[in-house]
């Protein structure tokens, strides 16, 4: 292993994302010295950035002086490493600013928080903190869910309300009391997650163009890893480039469609929702701007985020054809059932706004949350306009189904991806028929494209391995305290980066009520999902260390 080749490319990794940092440290300067300060009452974050940004650059130095005299070309093997390395290195930073700042003064809140954003999860540890009326001191919060009412969660909140100094009045809590400087990086951190921070840096970084491609196999989410162009960081460039022009379309088509929103509140939305991340910047999510064209808007977005940006690249080619490929077609068709059979099963039921508005589902209705949760379930995204936690117990399985089964490979979406569950239905047809019919000679394939066996047989064990981490998460929560229910819950929003979840930590909640020890757990099966197990795994095999000679 080529450490020191490794060191200097984390140091030169280290100086670009420091340079990322001043995109934060701007709006922050912004609010605290140039806007009005009735539009900023939260805490500002300024100095936080500040001091981020020099923690680092001194580990980029550190770790550049380090690996001064490395000569050789990143191997297959130093790859893997920095891949996880990256990942790793770049949330203990990133979550430097919530810890300095104060907004979650638990180093491993903060921890969970930045994560949860890289890997586009959408999953926080942000809660208000509860107060005595009485002695106005700090209590600890008791929850329990209506769904297991032999279950009582006791913790203390994360965040401190903004209060009126003159009334007395709570003007902000949760995270709409969370500084905009801070707010803006939680959201930005999914958009640099949702291409993929490892594919930014081979675009940009002329020392990972020899090697590059083993790094961009390592991080790019599917069972076949297909380059746009032959060189890895032309392919890593036309990706970022075409994310950053659906990235400003949203921004545009939220603001001209609700002149009501923000522009700081588009910008957040879309970082949040083209990398499919859920991240918002109000309490009650997409909910709280109660607007039919923006929920429209964010379902549109939530499409293109989970379509394999390769499909546009070829559509900007005029490959017209390429829509008609059966991974596409297949990801439509489970997208549309989602919203049909969920629509149509909540319709004569209640309905429960986050704001706790009460009325019953029609038609109309029914399709407008309908089709919005479920496309936000199967897309990752983890958006929300409604709680679902309260609707009845099949279209709540139904959307834990969706959000299993996610986006399409080469996304910026989570799950499995429907190309792995696609592929796994013709190697179960394949198989059957070759019991009856063993002497016929079949080609596995996928339209016109054959599926080598290499590929059949690692979609395969990608299936056995996230069964056996989901089972053992799972165990792993319940030990710890948690209900089987919401550990079921939280393992599947955490292994496949949705961030929707329920019971315990449904709609109106947060992860907050985890313990420390499950919540380390969460954040490592977090990255396990986005890397698609197989990159992290590998760093465990004691043959990966072994020296070759």
């Amino acid at each position: 292993m080529n450490y020191k080749l490794i060191s200097k490319t984390l140091g030169t990794y280290l100086f670009y994302f420091s340079l990322i940092l001043f995109i934060p440290l701007g709006v922050s300067l912004y609010y605290q010295f140039l806007s009005s300060p009735a539009d900023h009452l939260q805490p500002h974050s300024s100095l936080a950035f500040l001091e981020t940004i020099v923690i680092s650059l001194l580990l980029s130095l550190l770790f550049f002086y380090l690996g001064k005299d490395a000569k050789k070309n990143i191997s297959r093997r130093e790859s893997i490493l920095l891949v996880g390395l990256i990942w790793i290195v770049t949330a203990i930073v990133g979550s430097l600013p919530f810890y300095f700042s104060k907004t979650l003064e638990n180093p491993i809140d903060a921890y969970f928080e930045t994560m949860s954003g890289l890997t586009t999860t959408g999953a926080t540890c942000i809660h208000p903190k509860a107060y005595d009326p009485i002695t106005n001191k700090e209590i600890m919060i008791k929850e329990t869910n209506i769904h297991v009412t032999e279950k009582t969660y006791s913790f203390y909140g994360t965040i401190k309300p903004i209060i009126d100094k003159k009334t007395g009045k709570v003007l902000y809590s949760g995270v709409e009391a969370v500084g905009k400087g801070i707010l803006f990086w939680r959201s930005f951190i999914q958009w640099l997650g949702g291409m993929g921070i490892v594919v930014l840096f081979l675009a940009i970084l002329p020392t990972l163009t020899v090697g590059g491609k083993f790094l961009y196999q390592m991080e790019v989410p599917g069972p076949t890893k297909d380059t746009l162009v032959p060189r890895i960081k032309d392919t890593s460039s036309i990706l970022w480039k075409l994310y950053l022009f659906f990235t400003i379309l949203e921004i545009y088509l939220l603001v001209w469609t609700n002149p009501k929103i923000k522009l700081f509140d588009a910008f957040c939305i879309t970082f949040s929702n083209l990398s499919t991340g859920g991240f918002t910047v109000t309490n009650e999510s997409i909910g709280a701007y109660n607007n039919l064209n923006t929920e429209l808007v964010c379902m549109f977005f939530m499409l293109i985020g989970s379509t394999n940006f390769a499909l546009y690249f070829q559509l900007i080619k005029r490959k017209l054809y390429r829509i008609y490929e059966p991974d596409y077609l297949f990801f439509l068709l489970i997208t549309l059932s989602g919203v049909i059979i969920i629509s149509l099963t909540i319709v004569g039921h209640q309905r429960v706004l986050l704001d706790g508005a009460t009325e019953t589902y029609t038609l109309g209705t029914a399709l407008r949350d309908g089709a919005f949760q479920s496309m936000s379930a199967q897309t990752s995204t983890g958006f929300i306009t409604t709680n679902y936690d309260l609707w009845p117990f099949f279209p709540q399985l139904m959307l834990l189904i969706f959000m299993l089964v996610g986006g399409m490979a080469g996304s910026t979406a989570g799950g499995i991806k429907t190309s792995r569950i696609y592929i796994l239905v013709k190697i179960v047809i394949h198989k059957i028929k070759n019991i009856f019919r063993p002497h016929d000679i079949r080609q596995l394939k996928i339209g016109k494209q054959e599926i080598s066996s290499t590929t059949a047989t690692t979609v395969l064990v990608f299936f056995v391995i996230a069964i056996f981490f989901a089972v053992l998460g799972i165990l792993l929560l319940t030990l710890d305290g948690v209900d089987p229910e919401s550990s079921v819950a939280v393992i599947a929003s955490s292994q496949n980066n949705v961030g929707l979840c329920f019971r315990a930590a449904g709609p109106t909640q947060s992860f907050t009520f985890l313990s420390n020890t499950s919540k380390i757990i969460t954040t490592f099966w977090m990255l396990l999902g986005r890397l698609e197990f197989f990159a992290l795994l590998l760093l465990f095999v004691p043959s990966f260390w072994k020296v070759e000679r």
